[in-house]
């Protein structure tokens, strides 16, 4: 008897830690007082961030496009390379400062244009884009990206919370409401919406038992491969074999399309180009850019410490391969799990590609919404009610703390939005071992080899 209470004891402690604590904040919010509470906080965040500050501007007579500096010169930048140069010149570092310089000059502001290093492929993509002038281009962009990554998000939600429309708003008004998606993507014309559309729909896919066309959808990231990091490896640990056949297909016919435009030479001025960008994002505390305007744990660590020494960053790199060897093992153990664990499979090596990664700067974390929302539907289907409570929690929080976290980059110089990624991620490898515990029965079958 005495050893039956003793196993009991730590089950029933392990609940009232997970439970909302009522005694200390009251009863738990429903549904229609969480629906205020988030699309509230989204009202707030656009007019004391974006409205205020844009009528003060226009009031003052200054001119209001210059609010927000934007990242889209890039991109609109290289598309007009792309436009008016063979394409073999892109990837010429002075022409790109020209080009850049001529759309909005840099000089103006202080600072200065780093290189643009993305594949010819964007420069093809955003060249339609540069037919027009830059600030009828920036919001047509701006309509494009933001429907991109509702797109993402509605492809993640389907199937998984069906009819409960409460949950669903929530889910869009937090995602809309996320720092990173509209303030350093949104408002400042990156791209990192292509990438949430694209990972929403290679799951969406995958559910509706299309590998290869899941695959093709995911190979939308080739526009930037440090996202691959962990969810290719994922493919082949977890047998999506079908699914990599699909991303290599993809890839191949972006790669086919830029040479057919550039010719094979592209490739080698390409390649010739990221040494010249690797001086600019350098590993051993040398970098030209902000670090506080990244999120991945080296970046954080460089940015607290200063820099690297030796010692230390062999001490990362160690701790990198335990974390990703982890990872490599619960993904092979998954393959065979029920949906939830497909589910966590996706969010797990989304949330620690944007940790373990090189170079992630703050608006790739744009990807955390597809990350919580597949987080959140594997807890559903899971019935674990306590630990959804305290995820959703979590996700709502990191959301609203990431507009106080920019201002303390701004003005410390160090981005603490991987302290919270990390508790995410943790979490997340947590209710992995779980679903690939119970080993639910699938909703679909993931047809592999």
């Amino acid at each position: 008897m005495d050893s039956e209470d003793q196993r009991v004891e730590p089950q029933s402690r392990r609940k009232n830690f997970l439970r909302w604590p009522t005694e200390v904040l009251g009863p738990a919010p429903g549904l229609k007082e969480l629906n205020v509470a988030c699309w509230g906080w989204l009202a707030a965040v656009l007019v004391i961030q974006f409205c205020f500050p844009l009528l003060l501007r226009i009031k003052a007579g200054g001119p209001w496009i210059h609010i927000f500096p934007s990242d889209f010169v890039y991109f609109y930048g290289i598309g007009r390379i792309a436009n008016g140069y063979p394409l073999a010149k892109l990837y010429d570092y002075s022409l790109q400062l020209k080009t850049f310089n001529e759309i909005f000059p840099f000089h103006s502001h202080g600072g200065g244009y780093g290189p643009s290093p993305y594949p010819p492929f964007v420069a093809l993509f955003f060249s339609l884009f540069a037919r027009f002038s830059v600030v009828p281009a920036f919001f047509l962009w701006a309509g494009v990206s933001l429907a991109l990554y509702l797109a993402g998000i509605v492809a993640a939600v389907k199937g998984v919370f069906t009819g409960e429309r409460g949950k669903v708003s929530i889910i869009f008004a937090s995602a809309l409401a996320f720092c990173p998606f509209l303030q350093d993507t949104l408002s400042n014309g990156q791209i990192s919406t292509l990438a949430v559309f694209a990972v929403g729909f290679a799951v969406m896919l995958e559910r509706k038992s299309r590998p290869f066309a899941s695959g093709l959808a995911l190979s939308m990231l080739a526009y930037k491969p440090t996202l691959l990091l962990l969810l290719i490896p994922m493919l082949l640990f977890t047998r999506r074999f079908k699914a990599f056949g699909g991303f290599v297909t993809g890839s191949s016919l972006l790669a086919l399309a830029a040479t057919a435009f550039g010719g094979l030479q592209i490739w080698a001025a390409y390649v010739r180009f990221l040494g010249v960008f690797s001086r600019f994002v350098g590993f051993k505390g040398q970098s030209t850019y902000d670090l506080s305007m990244y999120v991945d744990i080296k970046s954080f660590m460089q940015a607290v410490g200063g820099g690297w020494s030796q010692a230390e960053l062999v001490f990362f790199m160690a701790l990198a391969i335990a974390m990703a060897a982890w990872l490599a093992v619960l993904f092979w153990n998954s393959a065979k799990g029920g949906r939830p664990a497909q589910s966590m499979v996706w969010a797990t090596a989304l949330t620690w590609t944007l940790l373990l990664n090189v170079y992630v700067p703050v608006y790739d974390s744009a990807l955390l919404a597809i990350a919580a929302v597949l987080t959140l539907g594997a807890l559903r289907e899971l019935e674990w009610k306590a630990a959804m409570g305290w995820m959703s929690f979590l996700a709502v929080f990191t959301g609203v703390a990431s507009w106080e976290l920019e201002t303390i980059a701004q003005s410390k110089g160090i981005q603490f939005l991987p302290i919270l990624q990390a508790v995410f991620g943790l979490g997340q490898i947590y209710i992995l071992r779980e679903a690939i515990r119970r080993k639910l029965p699938r909703a679909t079958e993931l047809a592999a080899g």
